[in-house]
């Protein structure tokens, strides 16, 4: 029996794997930081999503590289389902 499974678009998975391959090029050493952060935040895929992309490839490539993108995200809010900046947004205009 299957369970949790989710229907992906063809977009949704194009750009999955888009970003798949983009992490693959960072963590190889053919771009930097800057250009992968780049490439998540262009593509929509995050939360729960992106952590699993990042986590799947977790033994490739240079293990520096991947605690450097795995903490960036972290730290951006890249792997949380709201921005923080739309999260302050909103404590801010409940406050009000």
């Amino acid at each position: 029996m299957v369970k949790n499974m989710v229907k992906v678009s063809g977009v949704e998975k194009y750009t999955r794997t888009y970003v798949k391959k983009s992490l693959t090029a960072f963590l190889e050493g053919e771009k930097n930081l800057n250009w992968i952060l780049g490439v998540i935040k262009s593509s929509g895929v995050k939360g729960e999503k992106l952590k699993e992309i990042v986590d799947g490839l977790k033994e490739h490539g240079d293990m520096v590289r991947y605690q450097e993108i795995y903490q960036e995200s972290k730290r951006q809010g890249l792997f949380e389902e709201e921005s923080k900046v739309f999260r302050r947004y909103k404590e801010a205009m409940t406050k009000k």
